[in-house]
C-alpha cells in the first residue's frame, strides 16, 4: 500500500443511554441509507450507539485550533489548467480493493483526504478537518467531535455523522476485498456514537498516545455506494469516489490509457476555512500518461507540461544547459523536507524456499552495492537508507545500520547456506542440490531499471546472479501484490506519525493455510516479503495496542531490530529533498512547501498565474529573457 495514513480509530462502546435510530435527512434532501448498513448497525449495538445531545458528558471541554500559522498564500490565484505527466494509467479508479493501492491513488484521493482532524503540516498539532471542535474523555479512550455543517462531499452531498457510521460498515465489509482495511477498522476501533447529525464520538479500544490523531477518520459517501455489494470491485472499477476534498475526476475528460482530468469542486466548503483557503487552486489538473521519462522531460521543455517533479539527478543537471532554463522561462526548486522516508530497496520474497534461508538473505545484503548506485547513478545526491523505518525521529532505532557491500562476507554467508562451489559462469552452486544461487530481480520499466546493471555486477562478484525483469508499472504492481516475485526493487510511501508494521510484516498478511497442510502466499497484502515470524507478529500486535509513547518507542525499536536481523529487506536509498522544475507561471507559497510533505499535490499551495503565463509567452515570442532562477528552500533541512 502506499501507506497514505487512514488515521487510527477505535473500538469500545460509549456507555450511556441508547436512543432510537436517527439518520440525517440533510438540509439538501434525503441522503440514501443502505438497508444492509442499517441492519449491520442493529446487529452490533455494542459498537454502533445512538444517543442524544443530553447524553454528552456534562464536563466536556471542547478544543479547536485557530492559532497555528496558515501555510498557503493569500496571493494565490484560482483557475487555469495544470498539466502533469504520470508514467502509467492506473489499474482502477477505486479508492480501495484489488489493485487500488497504486502510486496514482495519491493524485486523486490521498492528497485531498480530509479527516475529522488533520495534523498541521509544520507544527504537527491537530487542526480542524471535517470537524471544527474535539474533546477527549478523562480516560483518553473516547474523542468527541463537532462536525462542520458546511462540509460536503465533492458530489455535493452533506457530510454528517451517518457517513462516519457508514465508514465502519464499508471498511469492515468483505465486499471491498481489502484485508488491511478489514483488519484495521475491525480491530482498531471499539465504537462510534451519534448524538445528532453533527456530533459524534469515536472510542478507542485502549488508551492511545495521541487519541485525537488515532480517532480521526474519513467519512464515506453513502449515496455514492447505493449499489455497494459483492460485485464492488467490478461495479466500481472505473468510478471515482467522492471525497471531502476539492477535486473530482471528470469522466468526460478522461481518456483510457492517455489522460485523467480532475476538476475543482464549485463552491468547495474548504474555501472559507482557515487552513484550507488559498489551497488547491487550479480549476483543472490533467494527468497525461507519458511512459518514458525522457519523453516527459522533453514535453516539459516544450511547454506541454507545466511542471515536473525531478527525482532523477540526470534530468536535474541536464536542465542547467537547457536554453529554456538559461533564459529564465523554466525555474528550478530544491526543497528539503523532514518526514518518514519511503522504503526504497529490495524486498526478498521468503515464500521462495531459497530465500527462506536467512544465510542466503544475509549474503544478499552484503552482495548488493547500493552505495555505488548512490555515488554514480544518483550523483551522490541521495543517502543510504539504513532500515525499514527511518525518518520517525526518536521512534526510529538509530543504532541500526545497513550492512555494507562486502563480497567476501557475502560469500561466507552463502557458503553457510550450502552454496560452496563456483559454476563455470562464476555463480555459486549448492553441490548437494545442484541449484544455482540465482533469483529474478523485478523492477518497473522506469529509470530504476537503468541502475540494475550496477546491482547485477556487484552481486556477480559475490557469486550471486540477479536475473533482471523490467515490467510496466501496473504489471509490476500486480505481480508483487500477488507475491509472484523473487526479489522486487520497490518502495512504500509513508505518512504515518509512528512506524507501522502490521500491514508489511505480520503473519496474517503473509500466508494462508491449505487443506493439505502447506501454505500459499496471501494475495493483495503489503507483506511482499512474506514475513511470517509468529514471535515478531506478537510484538507487532503489542505495538498496535500500546497505550503510551514510551511503549510505542520501546516496542518499535525492538521490532525494527528484529526486522534488521530477519534481513528480508535490503535497504536501498533515501531522499530528503524533492526537486521541481516549473515554468515561471507556476507560483508557490512562501517557503515553497511544508515540513512533512514530499509532494506538491499533498498540500496544494501552488497556483497558475495566467498573467505571468501570458507575459512569459509574449516574451518568448519576442526573444526577451528573465533572470535564471535556481532556488533552494532548506528551512527544514535537519543537517544545517
Amino acid at each position: 500500500m502506499n501507506f497514505r495514513f487512514i488515521a487510527r480509530v477505535a473500538r469500545a462502546a460509549l456507555s450511556g443511554g441508547v436512543a432510537a435510530f436517527m439518520f440525517c435527512a440533510g438540509a439538501r434532501g434525503t441522503v440514501y441509507q443502505s438497508p444492509e448498513a442499517m441492519a449491520h448497525y442493529r446487529a452490533n449495538p455494542e459498537f454502533f450507539k445512538f444517543a442524544t445531545p443530553d447524553d454528552l458528558p456534562k464536563d466536556i471541554v471542547w478544543e479547536t485550533n485557530e492559532t497555528d500559522p496558515e501555510f498557503a498564500s493569500p496571493e494565490a490565484r484560482r483557475g487555469g489548467t495544470i498539466r502533469f505527466g504520470i508514467p502509467t494509467y492506473p489499474p482502477t479508479l477505486r479508492r480501495v480493493g484489488p489493485n487500488a493501492n497504486s502510486s496514482f491513488r495519491s493524485r486523486i484521493y490521498d492528497a485531498y483526504m480530509i479527516l475529522l482532524t488533520m495534523p498541521h503540516p509544520n507544527t504537527d498539532r491537530p487542526i480542524p478537518g471535517t470537524a471544527t471542535h474535539w474533546a477527549v474523555s478523562a480516560d483518553r479512550r473516547t474523542v468527541f467531535f463537532k462536525l462542520n455543517p458546511r462540509a460536503h462531499f465533492s458530489d455535493g452531498q452533506p457530510i454528517t455523522a451517518d457517513d462516519y457510521f457508514f465508514t465502519f460498515y464499508f471498511y469492515t465489509s468483505p465486499h471491498i476485498q481489502a484485508p488491511w482495511y478489514n483488519d484495521f477498522y475491525s480491530k482498531e476501533f471499539a465504537g462510534i456514537t451519534k448524538f445528532d447529525d453533527y456530533t459524534l464520538a469515536i472510542t478507542l479500544p485502549d488508551e492511545r498516545p495521541d487519541p485525537v490523531y488515532n480517532a480521526s477518520i474519513e467519512p464515506t459517501p453513502r449515496e455514492f455506494f447505493r449499489e455497494f455489494g459483492p460485485d464492488f470491485p467490478i461495479r466500481y472499477q472505473a468510478r471515482h469516489q467522492p471525497t471531502a476534498g476539492p477535486y473530482q475526476v471528470n469522466p468526460g475528460k478522461t481518456i483510457s490509457q492517455q489522460s485523467i482530468t480532475i476538476d475543482r469542486v464549485a463552491r468547495w466548503w474548504g474555501d472559507t476555512e482557515r487552513y484550507y483557503r488559498n489551497r488547491f487552486n487550479p480549476a483543472h489538473v490533467t494527468f497525461r500518461i507519458v511512459r518514458d521519462p525522457e519523453k516527459t522531460y522533453r514535453m516539459f521543455l516544450l511547454g506541454d507540461l507545466d511542471f515536473m517533479e525531478i527525482r532523477l539527478p540526470k534530468f536535474w543537471y541536464a536542465l542547467n544547459n537547457e536554453p529554456r532554463h538559461q533564459e529564465g522561462y523554466v525555474e528550478k526548486h530544491t526543497f528539503y523536507f523532514d518526514r518518514p522516508c519511503p522504503t526504497w530497496g529490495l524486498f526478498l520474497n521468503t515464500i521462495n524456499p531459497a530465500l527462506d534461508n536467512r544465510e542466503v538473505r544475509l549474503g544478499i545484503q552484503h552482495a548488493t552495492d547500493w552505495q555505488r548506485v548512490i555515488n554514480t547513478f544518483f550523483r551522490g545526491d541521495y543517502q543510504r537508507l539504513n532500515h525499514f523505518s527511518e525518518g520517525f525521529g526518536k521512534f526510529t532505532n538509530a543504532t541500526l545500520r545497513a550492512r555494507p557491500y562486502d563480497p567476501d562476507v557475502a560469500i561466507r554467508h552463502f557458503a553457510a547456506a550450502g552454496y560452496t562451489r563456483r559454476g563455470p559462469d562464476g555463480i555459486l552452486v549448492n553441490p548437494d542440490t545442484d541449484s544455482r544461487l540465482s533469483f529474478q530481480l523485478t523492477t518497473r520499466d522506469t529509470d530504476e531499471r537503468k541502475f540494475l546493471p550496477t546491482l547485477i555486477d556487484s552481486a556477480r562478484k559475490a557469486g550471486l546472479e540477479f536475473r533482471p525483469e523490467s515490467l510496466e508499472p501496473t504489471t509490476f504492481y500486480k505481480k508483487t501484490m500477488e507475491k509472484k516475485h523473487d526479489i522486487a526493487l520497490s518502495a512504500w510511501n509513508v505518512s504515518n506519525k509512528y512506524p507501522t508494521f502490521w500491514e508489511s510484516h505480520h503473519v496474517e498478511n503473509a500466508v494462508v493455510a491449505n487443506p493439505d497442510g502447506t501454505v500459499s502466499p496471501k494475495r493483495q497484502t503489503n507483506n511482499i516479503t512474506s514475513t511470517r515470524d509468529k514471535a515478531l507478529s506478537a510484538l507487532i500486535d503489542r505495538h498496535r495496542e500500546a497505550k503510551t509513547e514510551a511503549e510505542v518507542l520501546t516496542l518499535g525499536h525492538e521490532i525494527q531490530r528484529l526486522l534488521h536481523e530477519e534481513a528480508s529487506f535490503v535497504p536501498g536509498y533515501k531522499v530528503v529533498i524533492y526537486r521541481v522544475a516549473s515554468w515561471r507561471w507556476i507560483r508557490y507559497a512562501p517557503g515553497f512547501g511544508v515540513k512533512i510533505s514530499d509532494d506538491l499535490f499533498e498540500t496544494g499551495t501552488f497556483w497558475l498565474d495566467e498573467n505571468i503565463k501570458a507575459q512569459t509567452q509574449d516574451a518568448m515570442s519576442k526573444g526577451k529573457t528573465f533572470p535564471k532562477a535556481v532556488r533552494i528552500h532548506d528551512q527544514f533541512n535537519t543537517e544545517k
